[in-house]
């Protein structure tokens, strides 16, 4: 096995005329029956991560994308990480081609980690450089029922870590797969993937289990293939009439090869490959007293090894032959998360959502943190939020979230929100919120060097500290205004956002020249520019974004966001360049009469920079067509055929400038039985 990577990219501009456009069509009166919400994808219906109360979209805090099963299959994405080119403001690359990277309104780097992601009701943020690590998630697309992402910062619900996005992946229960599938798809550049799916069920368990193999070359003329092996499996129990127990389970293998992409033979940095694996054990627990009051409890264990320790041997003209490195990137972690939750309904106009977390991680990245001695940290919360029915057209929504970080001591997210109904399915709301983002362990423990052994003694090279005091929490004051409609009986759906966002005390590296800094055997030898991670950074960005859902029935599909980012001018440049100022995306599709089906797709993101990059990404232009057929071939068995052609409309750099996108074509066939 090798590896590789390529990029690419496009341009649309929607200007305010799309809003006017959206707020000219006439309003249903108000007595419009208000429970009669649903819809043929439930995009219109029922939320549940603004608050962790279920709520109609127009009732909810937060504004919300959801991409449920259908659209997941006609956008013909090939990973999870692709389907967030769906939503307003998010922006989608692959560090190195091979490490998805997923940012929302910008401000981040290659670990962006202002995003929480939730499966399940189970975190995966990452407890070593933060962030959300797509190359190892214990998920398969085919597992994913619906996701619901709240674009906006949401602490007060999801605690420190849901900085400006939380993205809530529920799974397939597993009564809902029937049989067995199996599945090959082949594509350009070595990809293949062979999907094997089953199910059993009892009078009252239900267990699925599926096992996945994928092998990617990547980018062309680049040092970036990939094999992946994924085991998942969920079983549920039903314990009696009110209590149901929920299981899920992980593993994962990931064989990703790395290298500088400036030079490939740099001593410190040179082609390998880095050996990850990922296991995870998650158990939730549900007990319905009845309709106005449910507890839920869940619990996790996750642990994931990263091996990536390499030596190499070299002659330098400075420290003369047989010069050796030896750098350990090894990163491990383990996590212990337990979270309790209760729902009530405290009186006939109030509902509220309230329940604590703790968690434990343990850490080790022995080049990050100079040591292969574990860091700590532990973490408690207490949330709760409360929705309040003051008359029949206007709903308050308050809460906050405390939480006390064994690294980042107490902080406090408070959030206050108003809906006001129009009629039944036109509402206004507006949001105000504050919320942080702790820094992780490898933040607080930053103490980086290189060491090289010579014939006459070790040269110490130091690159990267962490300052002497505290690194303190980044925060965020938000404020937005919004608008969601619903017309044509339920068929077109409106969501309009104004935002301003107020980031303070954003987390970065500077660099510093240090006298003496580099040492030979132990004594004072040069000067060197070290990195040091501090507080260095405040933005203001405001900007708007709108979101259109046309389902007229089963058969078409019409989803279309853009979102347009402003930064005051005040900010650092850093900043400025990591905000792409819009993008824009577009899913149509069509499901015939026998069972053929196709759809075309268009993602536009504008021209940044990710943080610490050094590489300017011009505007990223993406065309995707698809189409696929169902085949009948026997009782009980069925037979899947589709095709996606993903096009490159421009050279479009894809994180680093060695990487561009290119066109890529996929088939794929899919066998079900029972």
């Amino acid at each position: 096995m090798r590896l590789h990577a390529s990029h690419s990219s496009p341009y649309v501009k929607i200007t305010p005329y799309l809003l006017g456009l959206c707020c000219i069509i006439t309003p249903y009166t108000y007595a419009n029956d208000a429970t009669d919400l649903s819809m043929f994808g439930e995009d219109l219906g029922i939320v549940l991560s603004a608050t962790r109360l279920a709520q109609p979209k127009t009732e909810a805090p937060a504004s919300i994308t959801v991409i449920d099963s259908e659209m997941i299959k006609l956008s013909g994405a090939k990973n999870i990480a692709d389907l967030f080119r769906l939503v307003p403001g998010m922006h989608v690359a692959n560090y190195r081609g091979n490490r998805p990277v997923v940012g929302y309104q910008g401000v981040n780097s290659e670990y962006p980690q202002g995003v929480q992601l939730l499966i399940d009701g189970k975190s995966e943020y990452s407890p070593l450089f933060g962030g959300i690590s797509w190359a190892n998630l214990p998920l398969l697309l085919e597992d994913i029922e619906r996701i619901e992402v709240i674009r906006g910062p949401n602490s007060t619900t999801f605690g420190s870590n849901a900085f400006q996005s939380v993205i809530n992946i529920t799974t397939t229960h597993s009564s809902q797969v029937n049989g067995t599938q199996i599945k090959s798809t082949l594509g350009e550049r070595g990809y293949n993937r062979t999907l094997l799916k089953t199910a059993g069920h009892t009078d009252d368990l239900d267990f699925r289990v599926s096992l996945s193999h994928r092998d990617d070359e990547g980018y062309k003329n680049n040092f970036d293939d990939s094999r992946l092996d994924l085991l998942t499996a969920r079983v549920d129990y039903k314990l009696g009439s009110k209590d149901t127990l929920q299981l899920n389970l992980g593993a994962i293998n990931n064989l990703r090869q790395t290298a500088n992409p400036d030079d490939p033979q740099d001593p410190t940095d040179p082609i390998r490959n880095q050996d990850e694996s990922y296991y995870t054990l998650h158990g939730k627990w549900e007990h319905t007293v009845d309709s106005t009051q449910q507890f839920t409890t869940q619990l996790s264990y996750t642990v994931m090894d990263s091996k990536d320790k390499h030596t190499r041997t070299y002659d330098d003209n400075v420290l003369g032959p047989d010069v050796s490195i030896t750098l350990d990137q090894t990163a491990t972690f383990d996590r212990w998360d337990f979270e309790f939750e209760h729902l009530l309904k405290p009186s006939d106009n109030t509902r509220l959502a309230w329940g604590l977390g703790l968690r434990s991680d343990r850490v080790t990245m022995p080049l990050w943190t100079g040591t292969d001695k574990q860091h700590d940290n532990s973490i408690q919360r207490l949330f709760g939020n409360l929705e309040w029915r003051a008359t029949e057209q206007l709903i308050i929504n308050t809460g906050a979230l405390w939480e006390h970080s064994q690294i980042a001591g107490d902080n406090v997210s408070p959030r206050f929100a108003i809906n006001y109904l129009l009629t039944p399915k036109h509402s206004v709301r507006m949001i105000a919120s504050r919320t942080f983002r702790a820094p992780v362990l490898v933040e607080h423990n930053f103490d980086a060097n290189i060491n090289f052994q010579t014939g006459v003694g070790e040269l110490v090279v130091p690159f990267l500290r962490s300052p002497e005091h505290t690194v303190e929490p980044e925060t965020v004051n938000s404020f937005e205004v919004g608008y969601h409609g619903i017309y044509f009986a339920n068929a077109l759906s409106v969501d309009l956002k104004l935002f301003r966002n107020e980031y303070d005390d954003l987390i970065a590296l500077e660099d510093r020249d240090i006298p003496n800094a580099i040492t030979f055997n132990g004594f004072p030898y040069a000067d060197a520019e070290i990195a040091f991670l501090d507080n260095y950074l405040n933005a203001q960005v405001n900007g708007y974004e709108i979101e259109i859902n046309y389902r007229p029935n089963r058969q078409n599909l019409l989803h279309m966001g853009y979102s347009y980012n402003h930064v005051s001018r005040s900010a650092d440049e850093r900043v400025l360049e990591s905000v792409p100022k819009d993008t824009f995306n577009l899913l149509a599709a069509h499901t015939f009469d026998n069972q053929l089906w196709s759809s075309i797709a268009y993602y536009y993101t504008g021209s940044m920079e990710h943080k610490i990059s050094g590489n300017p990404q011009g505007p990223t232009r993406r065309l995707d067509l698809n189409a696929g057929k169902s085949f009948n071939v026997a009782a009980d068995q069925q037979l899947d055929i589709s095709v996606s052609l993903q096009l490159a409309l421009d050279k479009n750099i894809d994180f680093l400038k060695q990487f561009n996108l290119d066109n890529r074509a996929y088939v794929e066939v899919s066998y079900n039985f029972k």
